[in-house]
Protein backbone atom coordinates (compact mmCIF):
# COMPACT_ATOMS: atom_id res chain seq x y z
CA UNK A 1 0.00 0.00 0.00
CA UNK A 2 1.38 3.32 -0.84
CA UNK A 3 2.12 6.18 1.49
CA UNK A 4 -0.38 8.66 2.15
CA UNK A 5 2.18 12.20 1.46
CA UNK A 6 0.81 15.60 2.29
CA UNK A 7 3.44 17.97 1.12
CA UNK A 8 3.15 21.62 2.23
CA UNK A 9 4.57 25.06 1.05
CA UNK A 10 5.89 26.85 4.22
CA UNK A 11 5.59 30.67 3.13
CA UNK A 12 2.28 31.80 3.31
CA UNK A 13 1.04 28.24 4.16
CA UNK A 14 2.05 27.08 6.97
CA UNK A 15 4.02 29.87 8.89
CA UNK A 16 3.37 34.06 8.47
CA UNK A 17 7.01 35.22 7.05
CA UNK A 18 6.16 38.09 5.11
CA UNK A 19 6.95 41.03 8.06
CA UNK A 20 10.55 39.12 8.12
CA UNK A 21 11.24 39.12 4.81
CA UNK A 22 10.01 42.75 4.13
CA UNK A 23 12.35 43.53 6.93
CA UNK A 24 15.12 42.34 4.94
CA UNK A 25 13.80 43.14 1.70
CA UNK A 26 13.66 47.11 3.25
CA UNK A 27 17.22 46.86 4.52
CA UNK A 28 18.94 45.98 2.02
CA UNK A 29 16.60 48.50 -0.23
CA UNK A 30 17.22 51.73 1.54
CA UNK A 31 21.04 51.31 1.62
CA UNK A 32 20.47 52.34 -2.19
CA UNK A 33 18.15 55.35 -1.01
CA UNK A 34 14.90 52.92 -2.47
CA UNK A 35 12.06 53.88 -1.06
CA UNK A 36 10.62 51.16 1.75
CA UNK A 37 7.83 48.70 0.70
CA UNK A 38 4.84 48.41 1.95
CA UNK A 39 3.88 44.64 3.53
CA UNK A 40 0.75 44.41 1.08
CA UNK A 41 2.84 45.08 -2.07
CA UNK A 42 5.93 42.56 -0.46
CA UNK A 43 2.96 40.01 -0.66
CA UNK A 44 2.53 39.72 -4.20
CA UNK A 45 6.26 39.68 -4.88
CA UNK A 46 7.02 36.74 -3.46
CA UNK A 47 6.79 33.22 -4.35
CA UNK A 48 9.64 32.62 -6.37
CA UNK A 49 12.71 33.15 -4.20
CA UNK A 50 14.12 35.90 -2.14
CA UNK A 51 16.20 36.82 -4.75
CA UNK A 52 13.13 37.31 -7.42
CA UNK A 53 11.03 39.22 -4.51
CA UNK A 54 14.15 41.94 -3.84
CA UNK A 55 14.40 42.79 -7.60
CA UNK A 56 10.66 42.68 -8.03
CA UNK A 57 10.45 45.35 -5.59
CA UNK A 58 13.46 47.02 -7.25
CA UNK A 59 11.77 46.99 -10.42
CA UNK A 60 9.32 48.75 -9.33
CA UNK A 61 10.58 51.28 -7.83
CA UNK A 62 11.69 55.00 -9.58
CA UNK A 63 15.30 54.40 -8.23
CA UNK A 64 17.68 52.89 -11.00
CA UNK A 65 20.54 51.12 -9.00
CA UNK A 66 23.47 50.02 -11.06
CA UNK A 67 23.63 46.50 -12.23
CA UNK A 68 26.95 45.93 -10.52
CA UNK A 69 25.79 46.87 -7.06
CA UNK A 70 22.64 43.79 -7.64
CA UNK A 71 25.21 41.34 -5.89
CA UNK A 72 25.79 43.40 -3.33
CA UNK A 73 22.18 44.28 -2.52
CA UNK A 74 21.20 40.51 -2.52
CA UNK A 75 24.22 39.99 -0.12
CA UNK A 76 22.75 42.68 2.20
CA UNK A 77 19.38 41.21 2.32
CA UNK A 78 20.16 37.58 2.90
CA UNK A 79 22.83 38.23 5.33
CA UNK A 80 19.91 40.43 6.81
CA UNK A 81 17.58 37.54 6.37
CA UNK A 82 20.07 35.08 8.01
CA UNK A 83 20.46 37.10 11.01
CA UNK A 84 16.39 37.63 11.56
CA UNK A 85 14.68 35.04 9.85
CA UNK A 86 12.03 34.75 12.28
CA UNK A 87 11.24 37.51 14.73
CA UNK A 88 8.21 38.19 13.38
CA UNK A 89 7.05 34.85 12.34
CA UNK A 90 4.14 32.90 13.53
CA UNK A 91 1.95 29.91 12.59
CA UNK A 92 -1.33 30.95 10.98
CA UNK A 93 -4.22 30.09 13.05
CA UNK A 94 -4.82 26.36 14.01
CA UNK A 95 -1.93 25.56 11.90
CA UNK A 96 0.15 23.92 14.29
CA UNK A 97 -3.28 21.63 15.88
CA UNK A 98 -3.75 20.78 12.05
CA UNK A 99 0.10 19.57 11.81
CA UNK A 100 -0.48 17.10 14.78
CA UNK A 101 -3.44 15.72 14.15
CA UNK A 102 -2.42 14.82 10.74
CA UNK A 103 0.77 13.39 11.97
CA UNK A 104 -1.45 11.53 14.74
CA UNK A 105 -3.43 9.76 11.50
CA UNK A 106 -0.24 8.35 10.33
CA UNK A 107 -0.01 10.79 7.06
CA UNK A 108 4.04 11.25 6.19
CA UNK A 109 4.35 15.15 6.37
CA UNK A 110 7.21 17.44 4.56
CA UNK A 111 7.85 20.76 3.31
CA UNK A 112 9.14 22.16 0.11
CA UNK A 113 10.29 25.78 -0.53
CA UNK A 114 11.95 28.20 -2.62
CA UNK A 115 13.68 29.96 0.12
CA UNK A 116 17.28 28.22 0.89
CA UNK A 117 17.40 25.28 2.53
CA UNK A 118 19.78 26.90 5.59
CA UNK A 119 16.94 29.17 6.29
CA UNK A 120 14.24 26.76 5.76
CA UNK A 121 15.48 24.50 8.19
CA UNK A 122 16.03 27.32 10.48
CA UNK A 123 13.07 29.27 10.63
CA UNK A 124 11.38 25.57 11.12
CA UNK A 125 13.27 24.92 13.88
CA UNK A 126 12.92 28.20 15.57
CA UNK A 127 8.81 28.62 15.07
CA UNK A 128 7.44 24.81 15.60
CA UNK A 129 10.69 23.18 17.18
CA UNK A 130 8.78 20.51 18.80
CA UNK A 131 7.05 18.89 15.37
CA UNK A 132 9.13 16.46 13.17
CA UNK A 133 8.70 16.83 9.84
CA UNK A 134 9.59 13.66 7.67
CA UNK A 135 11.16 15.36 5.31
CA UNK A 136 12.27 19.53 4.17
CA UNK A 137 13.48 20.77 0.95
CA UNK A 138 14.69 24.28 0.26
CA UNK A 139 16.50 25.89 -2.17
CA UNK A 140 19.62 24.38 -3.43
CA UNK A 141 21.94 22.95 -5.89
CA UNK A 142 19.79 19.52 -5.82
CA UNK A 143 16.27 20.54 -7.33
CA UNK A 144 15.18 23.50 -9.83
CA UNK A 145 12.72 25.97 -7.68
CA UNK A 146 9.24 25.72 -7.83
CA UNK A 147 7.09 25.49 -10.43
CA UNK A 148 8.88 22.65 -11.49
CA UNK A 149 7.89 19.74 -10.07
CA UNK A 150 11.27 17.47 -9.06
CA UNK A 151 11.61 18.11 -5.53
CA UNK A 152 8.02 16.84 -5.15
CA UNK A 153 8.33 13.65 -7.43
CA UNK A 154 11.42 13.07 -5.90
CA UNK A 155 10.30 12.79 -2.39
CA UNK A 156 7.09 10.91 -3.74
CA UNK A 157 9.80 8.01 -5.20
CA UNK A 158 11.71 7.98 -2.10
CA UNK A 159 8.68 7.25 0.01
CA UNK A 160 6.82 4.95 -2.67
CA UNK A 161 3.53 7.87 -2.99
CA UNK A 162 1.97 7.78 -5.92
CA UNK A 163 -0.14 10.45 -7.30
CA UNK A 164 -3.45 9.10 -5.77
CA UNK A 165 -1.89 9.24 -2.47
CA UNK A 166 0.02 12.44 -2.87
CA UNK A 167 -1.66 15.94 -1.92
CA UNK A 168 0.43 18.92 -2.08
CA UNK A 169 -0.53 22.46 0.21
CA UNK A 170 0.00 25.89 -0.92
CA UNK A 171 -1.12 29.56 -0.60
CA UNK A 172 0.13 30.96 -4.45
CA UNK A 173 -0.19 30.44 -8.66
CA UNK A 174 3.68 28.63 -8.07
CA UNK A 175 2.04 26.06 -5.94
CA UNK A 176 -0.74 25.70 -7.93
CA UNK A 177 1.63 25.19 -10.97
CA UNK A 178 3.66 22.81 -9.31
CA UNK A 179 1.31 20.18 -8.54
CA UNK A 180 -0.22 20.84 -11.87
CA UNK A 181 3.21 20.15 -12.89
CA UNK A 182 3.67 16.95 -11.09
CA UNK A 183 0.28 16.14 -12.05
CA UNK A 184 -1.10 15.58 -8.29
CA UNK A 185 -3.34 16.78 -6.86
CA UNK A 186 -3.23 20.07 -4.80
CA UNK A 187 -4.93 22.65 -2.14
CA UNK A 188 -4.34 26.26 -2.24
CA UNK A 189 -5.19 28.29 0.97
CA UNK A 190 -5.83 32.10 0.65
CA UNK A 191 -5.40 33.12 4.04
CA UNK A 192 -1.41 33.55 3.29
CA UNK A 193 0.00 35.76 0.48
CA UNK A 194 -2.89 35.71 -2.10
CA UNK A 195 -6.38 36.52 -1.58
CA UNK A 196 -8.82 34.32 -2.95
CA UNK A 197 -9.87 36.60 -5.85
CA UNK A 198 -5.86 36.97 -7.13
CA UNK A 199 -5.33 33.11 -6.92
CA UNK A 200 -8.91 32.52 -8.94
CA UNK A 201 -7.71 35.29 -11.79
CA UNK A 202 -4.57 32.87 -11.86
CA UNK A 203 -6.53 30.02 -12.67
CA UNK A 204 -6.94 28.04 -9.07
CA UNK A 205 -10.85 27.58 -9.06
CA UNK A 206 -11.31 26.37 -5.46
CA UNK A 207 -9.63 28.13 -2.29
CA UNK A 208 -9.45 27.26 1.68
CA UNK A 209 -10.23 29.97 3.98
CA UNK A 210 -8.65 28.01 7.34
CA UNK A 211 -6.82 25.42 8.95
CA UNK A 212 -9.82 23.64 9.92
CA UNK A 213 -11.44 23.39 6.58
CA UNK A 214 -8.14 22.69 5.25
CA UNK A 215 -7.24 19.52 7.90
CA UNK A 216 -11.27 18.28 6.65
CA UNK A 217 -10.05 19.05 3.16
CA UNK A 218 -7.05 16.92 3.40
CA UNK A 219 -8.55 13.90 5.27
CA UNK A 220 -11.53 13.67 2.67
CA UNK A 221 -8.90 13.82 -0.04
CA UNK A 222 -7.75 10.38 1.53
CA UNK A 223 -10.39 8.87 2.06
CA UNK A 224 -12.62 9.62 -0.73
Amino acid sequence: MAEKLVVFDLDGTLLDTLEDIRGAINYALSAWSVPKVEKEKIRLYVGHGLRNALFTALNNSSIKVPEEDLPLMVELMMSTYKKHPSDHTVPYPGIVDMLYTLKSEGYLIGVISNKSQFLVEEIIKNVLPDFSFDFVIGQSDKYPLKPDPESLMSMMRHYGADRSSTLYVGDSEVDYLTAKNAEVESIIVNYGFRTKEELEKSGVKETVDDAYTLLKRIELFFHK
